[in-house]
Protein backbone atom coordinates (compact mmCIF):
# COMPACT_ATOMS: atom_id res chain seq x y z
CA UNK A 1 0.00 0.00 0.00
CA UNK A 2 1.70 3.25 -1.01
CA UNK A 3 2.48 6.16 1.46
CA UNK A 4 1.99 9.73 1.01
CA UNK A 5 3.11 12.91 2.75
CA UNK A 6 0.82 14.67 5.31
CA UNK A 7 0.86 17.34 3.62
CA UNK A 8 0.66 16.05 -0.19
CA UNK A 9 -2.41 13.85 0.76
CA UNK A 10 -4.44 16.81 2.83
CA UNK A 11 -2.88 19.88 1.43
CA UNK A 12 -5.26 21.82 4.21
CA UNK A 13 -4.13 19.92 7.06
CA UNK A 14 -3.41 22.55 9.27
CA UNK A 15 -6.58 24.51 8.59
CA UNK A 16 -8.25 21.42 9.56
CA UNK A 17 -10.09 21.72 13.14
CA UNK A 18 -6.38 20.94 13.86
CA UNK A 19 -6.94 22.54 17.80
CA UNK A 20 -3.36 24.72 17.76
CA UNK A 21 -1.49 21.26 17.84
CA UNK A 22 -1.45 18.83 15.40
CA UNK A 23 -0.57 21.18 12.63
CA UNK A 24 2.69 21.81 13.92
CA UNK A 25 4.09 18.73 13.34
CA UNK A 26 7.46 19.73 12.86
CA UNK A 27 7.92 21.63 16.51
CA UNK A 28 7.47 17.95 18.07
CA UNK A 29 11.38 17.06 19.72
CA UNK A 30 11.52 13.34 19.99
CA UNK A 31 12.71 11.47 22.96
CA UNK A 32 13.78 8.08 24.73
CA UNK A 33 12.26 7.18 27.57
CA UNK A 34 15.64 8.85 29.80
CA UNK A 35 14.41 12.26 28.54
CA UNK A 36 17.55 11.83 25.84
CA UNK A 37 16.25 13.64 22.54
CA UNK A 38 17.01 11.80 19.66
CA UNK A 39 15.84 14.16 16.61
CA UNK A 40 12.56 16.41 15.74
CA UNK A 41 9.32 15.38 13.96
CA UNK A 42 9.39 16.33 10.40
CA UNK A 43 6.31 14.68 8.64
CA UNK A 44 4.08 12.15 8.87
CA UNK A 45 2.82 9.30 6.23
CA UNK A 46 -0.13 8.23 5.88
CA UNK A 47 -1.85 5.32 3.63
CA UNK A 48 -3.84 5.43 0.60
CA UNK A 49 -7.27 5.44 3.10
CA UNK A 50 -5.76 8.51 4.89
CA UNK A 51 -4.51 6.79 8.09
CA UNK A 52 -1.24 7.71 9.71
CA UNK A 53 1.06 4.75 9.71
CA UNK A 54 4.60 7.04 10.51
CA UNK A 55 6.34 9.55 12.05
CA UNK A 56 9.49 11.02 9.85
CA UNK A 57 12.46 11.78 12.52
CA UNK A 58 14.83 13.63 12.16
CA UNK A 59 17.76 12.94 13.56
CA UNK A 60 19.81 15.79 13.47
CA UNK A 61 23.41 16.02 14.71
CA UNK A 62 22.28 13.30 17.25
CA UNK A 63 22.26 11.00 15.11
CA UNK A 64 24.09 11.00 12.10
CA UNK A 65 22.00 13.53 10.62
CA UNK A 66 19.40 11.08 8.85
CA UNK A 67 15.90 10.83 8.49
CA UNK A 68 14.04 7.79 9.91
CA UNK A 69 10.88 6.55 10.07
CA UNK A 70 8.73 5.61 13.67
CA UNK A 71 5.37 3.47 13.61
CA UNK A 72 2.74 5.80 14.64
CA UNK A 73 1.73 3.59 17.74
CA UNK A 74 5.08 3.83 19.47
CA UNK A 75 4.79 7.29 19.44
CA UNK A 76 3.79 8.79 22.94
CA UNK A 77 2.46 12.39 22.60
CA UNK A 78 3.00 15.27 24.96
CA UNK A 79 1.08 17.57 22.88
CA UNK A 80 1.37 20.65 25.85
CA UNK A 81 4.95 20.31 25.65
CA UNK A 82 5.11 19.19 21.78
CA UNK A 83 7.26 16.42 22.53
CA UNK A 84 6.74 12.60 21.37
CA UNK A 85 8.40 9.71 23.48
CA UNK A 86 8.89 6.51 22.49
CA UNK A 87 9.57 4.07 25.74
CA UNK A 88 12.43 2.09 25.48
CA UNK A 89 14.15 3.60 22.41
CA UNK A 90 17.98 3.90 22.79
CA UNK A 91 20.42 5.31 20.25
CA UNK A 92 22.02 1.73 18.95
CA UNK A 93 18.27 0.71 17.75
CA UNK A 94 17.64 4.42 15.74
CA UNK A 95 21.37 4.03 14.44
CA UNK A 96 20.14 0.51 12.77
CA UNK A 97 16.98 2.11 11.57
CA UNK A 98 17.19 2.59 7.55
CA UNK A 99 17.50 6.42 6.08
CA UNK A 100 14.82 7.69 4.78
CA UNK A 101 14.11 10.19 2.50
CA UNK A 102 11.35 12.26 0.24
CA UNK A 103 13.03 10.41 -2.93
CA UNK A 104 12.62 7.02 -1.81
CA UNK A 105 9.46 4.60 -2.24
CA UNK A 106 8.77 3.26 1.27
CA UNK A 107 8.26 -0.44 0.02
CA UNK A 108 7.93 -3.49 1.78
CA UNK A 109 11.39 -4.57 2.33
CA UNK A 110 12.09 -0.97 4.18
CA UNK A 111 9.07 -1.27 6.21
CA UNK A 112 10.05 -4.88 7.20
CA UNK A 113 13.34 -3.56 8.54
CA UNK A 114 11.68 -0.70 10.29
CA UNK A 115 9.92 -3.13 12.04
CA UNK A 116 12.51 -5.19 13.03
CA UNK A 117 14.40 -2.88 14.53
CA UNK A 118 11.66 -1.48 16.70
CA UNK A 119 10.10 -5.07 17.31
CA UNK A 120 10.82 -5.29 21.26
CA UNK A 121 9.22 -1.82 21.90
CA UNK A 122 5.94 -3.10 19.75
CA UNK A 123 5.50 -5.92 21.40
CA UNK A 124 5.32 -4.25 24.81
CA UNK A 125 2.00 -3.24 23.79
CA UNK A 126 0.37 -6.45 22.83
CA UNK A 127 -1.88 -5.69 25.65
CA UNK A 128 -3.51 -2.37 24.54
CA UNK A 129 -7.04 -1.19 23.61
CA UNK A 130 -6.81 -0.23 20.30
CA UNK A 131 -9.20 2.96 19.14
CA UNK A 132 -11.26 2.46 16.45
CA UNK A 133 -12.66 -0.28 14.58
CA UNK A 134 -10.08 -0.33 12.02
CA UNK A 135 -8.05 -2.32 13.90
CA UNK A 136 -8.23 -6.16 14.66
CA UNK A 137 -10.09 -7.50 17.52
CA UNK A 138 -8.62 -10.80 17.95
CA UNK A 139 -5.92 -11.03 20.79
CA UNK A 140 -3.78 -13.10 19.38
CA UNK A 141 -3.83 -10.72 16.52
CA UNK A 142 -2.13 -7.36 18.68
CA UNK A 143 1.14 -9.69 19.15
CA UNK A 144 3.34 -8.04 16.44
CA UNK A 145 4.62 -11.55 15.27
CA UNK A 146 0.98 -13.00 15.04
CA UNK A 147 -0.81 -10.57 13.08
CA UNK A 148 1.35 -10.48 10.61
CA UNK A 149 -0.57 -12.66 7.81
CA UNK A 150 2.80 -13.52 6.16
CA UNK A 151 3.96 -15.56 8.72
CA UNK A 152 1.11 -17.00 9.74
CA UNK A 153 0.62 -20.97 9.57
CA UNK A 154 0.20 -22.60 6.53
CA UNK A 155 -3.75 -23.00 5.94
CA UNK A 156 -4.13 -26.56 4.56
CA UNK A 157 -1.33 -29.33 2.50
CA UNK A 158 0.98 -26.50 0.79
CA UNK A 159 2.56 -29.14 -1.44
CA UNK A 160 6.21 -30.67 -1.19
CA UNK A 161 8.10 -27.39 -1.02
CA UNK A 162 6.39 -25.64 1.42
CA UNK A 163 8.09 -22.53 -0.06
CA UNK A 164 5.29 -20.35 0.48
CA UNK A 165 4.14 -21.43 3.75
CA UNK A 166 1.57 -18.92 5.21
CA UNK A 167 1.80 -16.23 2.46
CA UNK A 168 -2.15 -16.11 1.81
CA UNK A 169 -1.37 -14.25 -1.12
CA UNK A 170 0.48 -16.85 -2.88
CA UNK A 171 -1.92 -19.79 -1.50
CA UNK A 172 -2.64 -22.25 -4.37
CA UNK A 173 -6.67 -23.54 -4.07
CA UNK A 174 -7.48 -25.97 -1.73
CA UNK A 175 -8.73 -29.18 -4.04
CA UNK A 176 -10.66 -32.48 -3.07
CA UNK A 177 -13.70 -33.10 -0.81
CA UNK A 178 -17.13 -30.90 0.33
CA UNK A 179 -15.49 -29.52 3.23
CA UNK A 180 -15.37 -25.66 4.28
CA UNK A 181 -12.09 -24.05 2.56
CA UNK A 182 -10.00 -22.76 5.51
CA UNK A 183 -8.40 -19.90 2.75
CA UNK A 184 -12.68 -19.19 1.95
CA UNK A 185 -13.26 -19.05 5.95
CA UNK A 186 -9.74 -16.68 6.46
CA UNK A 187 -11.33 -14.68 3.52
CA UNK A 188 -14.30 -14.33 5.00
CA UNK A 189 -13.09 -13.18 8.07
CA UNK A 190 -10.88 -10.33 6.87
CA UNK A 191 -13.87 -9.27 5.13
CA UNK A 192 -15.78 -8.54 8.08
CA UNK A 193 -13.08 -6.77 9.28
CA UNK A 194 -13.33 -3.94 6.73
CA UNK A 195 -15.14 -1.33 8.78
CA UNK A 196 -15.13 2.11 9.16
CA UNK A 197 -14.57 4.50 11.44
CA UNK A 198 -17.72 5.82 10.66
CA UNK A 199 -20.98 4.55 8.72
CA UNK A 200 -20.58 7.50 6.65
CA UNK A 201 -17.12 7.17 6.06
CA UNK A 202 -15.13 4.82 3.02
CA UNK A 203 -14.62 1.81 4.05
CA UNK A 204 -10.96 0.05 5.45
CA UNK A 205 -9.68 -3.00 4.17
CA UNK A 206 -7.41 -4.49 6.36
CA UNK A 207 -3.93 -4.43 5.95
CA UNK A 208 -0.41 -4.97 7.56
CA UNK A 209 -1.05 -2.42 9.30
CA UNK A 210 -4.37 -3.29 10.62
CA UNK A 211 -2.55 -7.04 11.85
CA UNK A 212 1.24 -4.96 13.45
CA UNK A 213 -1.39 -3.08 16.05
CA UNK A 214 1.92 -3.64 18.29
CA UNK A 215 3.49 -0.58 15.79
CA UNK A 216 0.21 1.56 14.44
CA UNK A 217 -2.41 0.44 16.58
CA UNK A 218 -3.77 3.83 18.52
CA UNK A 219 -4.49 3.66 22.87
CA UNK A 220 -5.55 6.22 25.06
CA UNK A 221 -2.73 4.35 27.15
CA UNK A 222 -0.42 6.12 24.61
CA UNK A 223 -2.45 9.23 24.46
CA UNK A 224 -3.67 8.84 21.09
CA UNK A 225 -6.85 10.02 21.81
CA UNK A 226 -6.26 13.84 20.43
CA UNK A 227 -4.23 12.20 17.38
CA UNK A 228 -6.97 9.85 16.68
CA UNK A 229 -9.31 12.67 16.53
CA UNK A 230 -7.59 14.36 14.58
CA UNK A 231 -6.99 11.61 12.27
CA UNK A 232 -11.13 10.95 11.84
CA UNK A 233 -11.52 14.83 11.30
CA UNK A 234 -8.63 14.79 8.20
CA UNK A 235 -10.61 11.29 6.74
CA UNK A 236 -14.10 13.08 7.13
CA UNK A 237 -13.22 16.00 5.30
CA UNK A 238 -11.51 14.40 2.69
CA UNK A 239 -14.27 12.30 2.29
CA UNK A 240 -16.52 14.69 2.15
CA UNK A 241 -14.96 17.04 -0.67
CA UNK A 242 -14.55 13.79 -3.08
Amino acid sequence: MPLHRLEDYYPDYRETLADGQMDRIGSYSVYTQGEDKVGTAKDLLVDDSGYFRYLVVDTGPWIFGKDVLLPIGLAHFDYDKTRVYVDGLTKSQVEHLPKYNDDIVVDEHHEDQVRKVYQPIAQGRSNRQFLGNNYTSDARQNDSAAGDLRRMPPLGNTGATGADEGDLRRMGPLTGGSRPSPVRDQSAALETQQTAVHDDLPRHSPSIYDQETGYYGLSEEDNHGLLRSYEERLIARRYQQD
